[in-house]
C-alpha cells in the first residue's frame, strides 16, 4: 500500500494533479474514495471534503465583509510585540502576515510589496473579510481553526480559485490552559516565492504570542485555572472555581451560573469565607441556596484569593433540606407589588381583607411605588390620586380633593404622613375611614420621624407594613437591576451589568435605597444603551466600592493616572505603560489591586 505525502513534503506538489482531484471530488460528492496514489495530503482533502458538504462555492461572487470585525483584546496585545519583531525581520521578503479572529474574519494584514498587496486584495485577503472555512473553503486562516493544528496550503491546494497563486503557512492561537482557540496567524506569499521555512516561523509565532498571553495572567489566573483542571478530573459532578473577577465551570457546573448568580457567590465568600481545607456549607447560586463544598485554592495574594465549589447532589423531589429555593419570577401580567416577597405577600393580603396600608421606610425605599402598583392593579380604575401632605397648603383645600376622589370611584395615596399638622390629623383620620373595608386608600410614611399624634393615627386606622432599606437587601440587588431594566425604553432595556459591576454594587451601602439604584440604573443604561456595563463604567464612589476598601489619595491619584493612560490608548496597554512611564508588568499588577478592567 502506498503512503500518501505528509503535510509538510518539500516535494514541489502537481498543480494540474491537485485541481483534477478537488474537480473530481465535487463531482463524485464527499462518499467519493481519494485514488492512493493522489498527492493531495490528508489535511487539505478532509477540509476540501468538509467544504463539498457545505456547498462552499470554488469561485464565490463576494465574500463577507464586516468593517467591525472585533479581536479579543488579550490576543491583540500579545501578539502586537511579535508580529512587530517579525515585521522588522521580513520589511524586505514578499511575505504577508495575517491574524484572524476566532471565528477566522481577517483582523490584521501587514503586506509591504505592493504587488502582493495587490494580488491579495484580488483575492479579498484583506482586513475585515470572513476566511473561515465555510466562507472561502480550504486556507491557512480558517482551515487550522476548523483542524486545530498548524497547516501548510500550497498554491493549488486551495480550494478557492481566486487564491491558487499563493501559498499559506498558518497556526491556530490558544488561550493558555483552557485551550481555546482565540484566533489563528499565517504567511503568506506568491506560489513560486514559498519556502519550506514558512510552517516553522509561522509555528513559532504562535507560540511566542501564547507565551506572551501566558505571561499576561497574574498568579491568581494561573492558580485558578490550575485548581479548575484538578477538580474537574472527578468526571460528572458540577465543578465552579471563582475568584473575584473570573470563574470556570464545567458543563455540569455552568447551569448554577449567570454574572449576576457570579456577583452573589463571589460577595457570600468573600464575607462568609470557610476557612482552611474542604468546608461544606451553602452558598447563593442561580437557582436559590444550596450546599456545597467550598476548598480555598492557593496562589494569590493572601489566603481565599480563590475557591473551588462543588455542588452537591439535591435531596430527591426538592431544592434539599435547608435549602432555600429561589421563587419563580412572576410573569409580567402578574408583577409583584414589591421586589422583596415577604413584603409585597404583605400588602396584597392586607389590601384583600380590606384593610388601610400604611408604608413605613425611609426615604428611597420605594413606598410611593408600591402604593401606586397597589392600587393601581386593576385596569378598571382610573390612576390614583396622589397627595403629597408635605407640600399641601394646610386647610380644608386636600380634605376635600381626596374626598371627591373617593367619592368617584379613585384610589388615594396620602404621601408624607409625617409632615402632617396635628390639626390636620382628624382630617386625614376622616379619608382613612371612608375607604375602611374597600383597600382605597394607601398612606406613606416615616415612623421613625413621626410626631406622636401620626404614630396614634396610624396605628389606630392602619395595618403597618415596613419597608427595609437597600442595604438589607442586596441578595435582591441582580434581580432588582434586571427588572429596572426591562422597564426602560428598546435599547437601553438590553443594557446588561456584568459581575463586577454588580460587585460593587453589592458593597455599596446605598443611602438612597431604590431611589438611588434607580437613578443609576437609568443613569449608566443613558451612556452606555445595550452593552455590558463594568465596574469602570460606574460613579466614581462605586468604583472605590468595588475594591471593598478606601483609597487613599495617592491610590486614588494611582488609579485615575493609570485608567486616563488606558483611554487615551485605547485599552492598549503596552502603550499605556509607555506613557505612564512603568513597565507592563507593574501595570499589570496595579491595574489588579485597583481592581481596573480594560
Amino acid at each position: 500500500m502506498q503512503r500518501r505525502p505528509s503535510q509538510r513534503s518539500d516535494e514541489a506538489p502537481d498543480p494540474d494533479r491537485i485541481r483534477q482531484a478537488r474537480d473530481d471530488l465535487l463531482a463524485q460528492g464527499v462518499l467519493a474514495r481519494p485514488e492512493p496514489t493522489r498527492a493531495v495530503p490528508e489535511v487539505i482533502e478532509r477540509s476540501w471534503r468538509r467544504c463539498v458538504s457545505e456547498a462552499v462555492p470554488t469561485a464565490p461572487a463576494s465574500i463577507r465583509y464586516s468593517s467591525a470585525v472585533a479581536l479579543d483584546p488579550r490576543l491583540r496585545e500579545a501578539a502586537a510585540p511579535v508580529l512587530e519583531r517579525l515585521g522588522e525581520h521580513l520589511a524586505d521578503v514578499r511575505v504577508a502576515m495575517f491574524l484572524s479572529n476566532e471565528r477566522g474574519e481577517i483582523v490584521l494584514r501587514r503586506a509591504h510589496e505592493p504587488g502582493q498587496r495587490t494580488v491579495l486584495d484580488r483575492a479579498s485577503a484583506a482586513e475585515g473579510f470572513d476566511f473561515s472555512e465555510p466562507s472561502i473553503g480550504t486556507n491557512a486562516l480558517g482551515t487550522v481553526i476548523q483542524e486545530r493544528r498548524a497547516v501548510l496550503v500550497r498554491g493549488s491546494e486551495h480550494y478557492n480559485d481566486l487564491l491558487e497563486g499563493v501559498t499559506c503557512a498558518g497556526t491556530p492561537i490558544y488561550e493558555p490552559f483552557t485551550r481555546r482557540i482565540l484566533g489563528s496567524f499565517s504567511l503568506a506569499c506568491v506560489a513560486e516565492d514559498a519556502s519550506p521555512l514558512m510552517y516553522a516561523i509561522t509555528t513559532d509565532v504562535g507560540r511566542q504570542i501564547e507565551t506572551n498571553l501566558t505571561a499576561m495572567l497574574g498568579a491568581r489566573e494561573q492558580a485558578l485555572i490550575r485548581a479548575y483542571l484538578v477538580a474537574d478530573q472527578a468526571g460528572g459532578e458540577p465543578v465552579i472555581v471563582v475568584n473575584e473577577r473570573t470563574v470556570f465551570a464545567n458543563t455540569a457546573g455552568l447551569p448554577h451560573l449567570t454574572p449576576e448568580s457570579h456577583a452573589l457567590l463571589w460577595t457570600h465568600l468573600r464575607e462568609a469565607p470557610p476557612g482552611r481545607g474542604p468546608v461544606r456549607t451553602r452558598v447563593p447560586l442561580q437557582a436559590g441556596w444550596r450546599d456545597v463544598v467550598v476548598e480555598p485554592v492557593g496562589g494569590g495574594e493572601g489566603e481565599g484569593s480563590a475557591y473551588c465549589v462543588r455542588v452537591l447532589p439535591s435531596p430527591a423531589g426538592g431544592a434539599g433540606e435547608g435549602t432555600t429555593a429561589r421563587r419563580p419570577r412572576r410573569a409580567p401580567e402578574a408583577s409583584p407589588v414589591h421586589p422583596v416577597p415577604e413584603v409585597h405577600s404583605s400588602v396584597v393580603t392586607a389590601a384583600r381583607h380590606g384593610e388601610v396600608v400604611a408604608l413605613d421606610g425611609g426615604p428611597g425605599t420605594g413606598k410611593l411605588r408600591t402604593a401606586l402598583a397597589l392600587l393601581g392593579a386593576r385596569d378598571d380604575r382610573p390612576d390614583p390620586l396622589v397627595i403629597d401632605l408635605a407640600t399641601a397648603a394646610p386647610g380644608t383645600g386636600w380634605f376635600r380633593t381626596a374626598a371627591d376622589a373617593l367619592d368617584a370611584g379613585r384610589a388615594v395615596v396620602l404621601r408624607h404622613l409625617q409632615d402632617l399638622a396635628p390639626e390636620e390629623v382628624n382630617r386625614a383620620k376622616a379619608i382613612f375611614e371612608r375607604a375602611a373595608g374597600a383597600a382605597t386608600v394607601v398612606g406613606t410614611v416615616q415612623l421613625s420621624a413621626a410626631p406622636e399624634p401620626v404614630r396614634d393615627l396610624v396605628a389606630q386606622v392602619a395595618t403597618v407594613v415596613e419597608l427595609p432599606p437597600l442595604r438589607e437587601l442586596r441578595g435582591q440587588i441582580p434581580d432588582l437591576v434586571a427588572g429596572m431594566l426591562a422597564a426602560l425604553p428598546a435599547e437601553e432595556a438590553r443594557t446588561r451589568f456584568s459581575s463586577d459591576a454588580l460587585q460593587a454594587l453589592l458593597r455599596w451601602s446605598w443611602p438612597g435605597n431604590l431611589a438611588e439604584l434607580r437613578r443609576l440604573v437609568e443613569f449608566v443604561a443613558r451612556r452606555h444603551p445595550g452593552a455590558t456595563v463594568r465596574a469602570a463604567d460606574l460613579p466614581a464612589p462605586l468604583q472605590r466600592a468595588a475594591t471593598g476598601r478606601q483609597l487613599s489619595m495617592m491610590e486614588n491619584a494611582e488609579r485615575d493616572a493609570i485608567v486616563t493612560a488606558l483611554r487615551r490608548c485605547d485599552g492598549n496597554r503596552r502603550r499605556a505603560a509607555e506613557v505612564l512611564g512603568i513597565g507592563r508588568t507593574t501595570l499589570y499588577r496595579k491595574m489588579q489591586q485597583h481592581h481596573i478592567a480594560v
